[in-house]
């Protein structure tokens, strides 16, 4: 382990490259007359690659830096990896769509490169100051971009609902840290994982107690578990499809990640704690995902209650609090995200041939009007439901057997069950997309300019996840040697 008792700007470089390049994106909107979008875009996309390089080159060791606020180790690298090449992938694939959604703006890319820094800041916390910091601006940037479109009203319903539910968890989060500060005196990470050791349940008032449900309820929100998802249908309808692909991948792993590292460093000696909360949240976020999801004719919503579910069987992996579960969320999160983007650039592709896609209806006979995007859903929608042997399958094992043999049995017979029922609710998305008819119409797509870029990160999302079910191996040694050091603080 390396601290650095000055502060030390490696670790912090990739950090420092997407805050820099978002500050360049703003002065190049406001400075150019020509091709302002095209040019912010291709400076942010440009920046995320730069900053994913400094990333992979980076030291695998454990660095502190920052006066014991900012940790830069396998986790948080492999994470920020992840992090970053959402965005990136997202720039890429949104770049044409935005301006005919009403984010044509240049605050656009920024937005988004702010955000990134924010979730990277929180996923390298060490403190809860620099975990506060690092939560706000990226929920601070995203409330902006929800509510870009001004003028139209439902954009306007999500913006504001999810400013205020993001407003009351930030509340919630600060009073439930503040209660940890006043009765122990500490807030940095390690500090904090020491006193709980030493200080069995018999020791402690109930104040540090209260307060550490308060930042789980606080980090419950900002990753949609039930009941604390109200924002996600609303948000997701609300914005447009290539704002809601942002919304559903870096955001949702770097919450995850947040919610591993803070019960398993600072509050690893409360788990008799949060380990029956979590449980409770995970059944809950599972059961509605499962049931809600089947009567949704909206696409982004159908996508938010699936994600809630999803966000269920992520969180087994965090309450079995072993290596093993830690290692299975991991491989889950990172599989997860992959699909998503894929389902997300395919919808996208649509887009961009002048039609819009918002419900299932729209979405009928696609295998006949484009059998390869058709494919690709199905290929996305299969792998998302856990059929063998497609990645998502591999995803939902691992995390079936780390329950099971940490002996969490009811909690197995649970997931299977919840899985059988999302089974159902995909198929039904799949049987709109192969076997339904368009009805007494033909529909036909505008002639559109043709995209390398975009078509190459689509190949690429197609290979990454090809290869997760052939070889995950690589996949789960990576998962493994972040978990290492994860668990090992």
């Amino acid at each position: 382990m390396i601290i650095a008792t000055k502060p030390a700007f490696m670790p912090a470089l990739a950090e420092i490259f997407v805050v820099m390049g978002a500050v360049k994106v703003l002065f190049l909107g406001l400075l150019s007359k020509k091709n302002v979008l095209k040019r912010t875009f291709n400076y942010a996309i440009v920046v995320l690659l730069s900053a994913l390089i400094a990333l992979c080159v980076q030291p695998r060791g454990m660095q502190i830096t920052f006066n014991g606020l900012f940790l830069s180790d396998a986790f948080t690298i492999l994470i920020k990896i992840i992090v970053l090449f959402s965005g990136v992938i997202t720039l890429i694939v949104t770049r044409l769509t935005v301006s005919y959604e009403g984010l044509g703006h240049f605050e656009y890319p920024a937005l988004i490169l702010f955000s990134l820094a924010g979730m990277m800041m929180m996923i390298s916390a060490h403190d809860l100051i620099s975990l506060f910091m690092g939560l706000e601006l990226q929920s601070l940037s995203l409330y902006v971009l929800v509510g870009m479109r001004r003028h139209n009203s439902e954009t306007s319903e999500a913006a504001l609902k999810y400013f205020l539910l993001g407003a009351l968890s930030t509340g919630i989060l600060l009073y439930g840290s503040s209660l940890v500060y006043g009765f122990t005196g500490l807030t940095d990470f390690e500090m904090l994982e020491r006193f709980f050791i030493r200080n069995s349940f018999s020791q402690l008032s109930i104040g540090p107690i209260i307060g550490v449900t308060l930042i789980l309820v606080a980090l419950g929100f900002k990753v949609a578990t039930a009941p604390f998802h109200l924002w996600i249908p609303d948000v997701y309808q609300g914005t447009s499809t290539s704002l809601t692909m942002f919304l559903a991948t870096a955001p949702k792993i770097a919450g995850i990640a947040v919610l591993m590292k803070v019960l398993m460093s600072p509050f690893n000696g409360l788990s008799y704690i949060w380990q029956p909360l979590l449980m409770i949240l995970s059944i809950l976020s599972m059961g509605l995902g499962a049931f809600a999801a089947l009567t949704q004719t909206n696409i982004k919503r159908f996508i938010a209650y699936s994600s809630v579910g999803h966000i269920g069987f992520l969180s087994v992996g965090i309450l079995i609090a072993n290596a093993i579960g830690l290692r299975a969320t991991l491989v889950y999160s990172v599989i997860y995200i992959f699909s998503i983007l894929l389902f997300f650039s395919s919808l996208l592709y649509l887009q961009r041939q002048g039609k819009t896609i918002e419900t299932l209806n729209d979405l009928k006979g696609l295998r006949h009007r484009h059998p390869g995007i058709a494919f690709l859903l199905s290929f996305t929608l299969f792998s998302l439901a856990g059929i063998p042997p497609l990645p998502g399958f591999i995803a939902k094992i691992i995390i079936f057997r780390a329950a099971a043999n940490s002996g969490y049995y009811v909690l197995c017979s649970i997931i299977v069950i919840y899985s059988l029922i999302c089974a159902g609710y995909y198929l039904l998305v799949l049987k709109t997309i192969l076997m339904d008819q368009v009805e007494n119409q033909v529909v036909r797509y505008s002639s559109h300019k043709r995209d390398l870029i975009t078509a190459l990160a689509i190949l690429f999302l197609i290979i990454l996840l090809i290869l997760c079910f052939i070889r995950p191996d690589f996949l789960i040694d990576a998962a493994q040697q972040a978990v290492f050091g994860l668990m090992y603080l």
